[in-house]
């Protein structure tokens, strides 16, 4: 059996070894893409490629493909169902998820780099004044943090927030979803918006479902500070971005966008509001941690083993 890798800096070592007992291991570097999983019968990727009908269409040999991800909107499910292969991910696996903790930790970072201006307070190059009055900020103690989306990372974000004394808010459409006694449900995102100065979205995102944040939410939340830790596909963004252009926001941090895998995304234009605006990017790096990798992709070959053996 061939086992391809797609994005292979960093990859697992100990997953690595563990494949090798499955198949023969091929690391991509570097060439042509397409015919590197022309003949691979398994694919492990992660968020680097939008893995639709035209990239698929190489894999004539796949027969699993494997995403350590919990969002699966960088595959074609479509078109994967219809040529009945497997596919291998987090999607659903609460109880093993419950063990990695980097989602919530960088959204925890990226609220606590808006309220205290991290962004522009580093000292270097592009910042050589020691001016602490240019940099007030906010503390997390005692402030009303409002979050859309009570799962995995929501309730965990929750708990970190909590312990630093905030009032915490949430709004999940899961009626049975249980929650300590130390933080409140919203019965709509409208009122935790309006309740909240800072909003973190943290809901899952499956393709072609409803905007969670649209026009008059993104209203709702004028000179309030917002983070997206979710997928960029939960919102209006390009009318997120038209409140950015006139310092809508106290702050925004944002670790995803739309179509991060397209050249026709909003990028570029996002980049150049953040030297004037308390905007934070990241690409993408809430998951990307030497720990998250290790523990993730060591569950999805074992995951595979187990497929694998049942399909004998």
């Amino acid at each position: 059996m061939k086992i391809g890798i797609l994005e292979s800096k960093n990859f697992s070592a100990e997953a690595t070894a563990r494949l090798n007992r499955l198949g023969e291991v091929f690391h991509y570097t570097k060439g042509s893409v397409s015919n590197f999983i022309r003949d691979k019968e398994v694919l492990f990727v992660r968020l680097k490629y939008m893995l639709d009908e035209k990239f698929l269409g190489y894999a004539k040999a796949l027969e699993y493909l494997c995403s350590p991800t919990t969002g699966l909107n960088h595959i074609d499910l479509r078109y994967i169902a219809k040529k009945k292969i497997d596919l291998i991910s987090l999607n659903g696996e609460r109880q093993f998820l419950n063990q990695i903790k980097a989602t919530p930790e960088h959204g925890l970072g990226l609220i606590l780099s808006l309220l205290r201006n991290y962004k522009d307070a580093y000292l270097g190059k592009q910042n050589d004044q020691w001016d602490r009055e240019r940099f007030v900020g906010e503390e997390l103690f005692e402030n009303k943090v409002g979050i859309i989306g009570f799962g995995r990372v929501g309730s965990i974000l929750a708990k970190y927030v909590t312990a630093m004394g905030s009032d915490v808010l949430f709004f999940d459409p899961n009626n049975k979803i249980k929650y300590p006694k130390n933080v409140r449900k919203s019965t709509s995102i409208e009122r935790l918006i309006n309740l909240s100065n800072i909003i973190i979205l943290c809901a899952s995102y499956r393709a072609g479902q409803k905007r969670v944040l649209d026009k008059k939410l993104i209203n709702a939340m004028k000179g309030k500070y917002f983070v997206n830790i979710a997928r960029g596909e939960l919102l209006d963004e390009n009318h997120l971005i038209s409140k950015i252009s006139a310092s809508y926001f106290k702050g925004i941090a944002l670790d995803v966008i739309q179509g991060e895998n397209s050249e026709k995304n909003n990028l570029k234009k996002l980049i150049s509001l953040s030297e004037k605006n308390n905007l934070i990017l990241t690409p993408h790096i809430a998951g990307v941690t030497v720990e998250s990798f290790k523990k993730t992709e060591l569950f999805i070959v074992k995951k595979l083993a187990k497929n694998l053996t049942i399909s004998k």
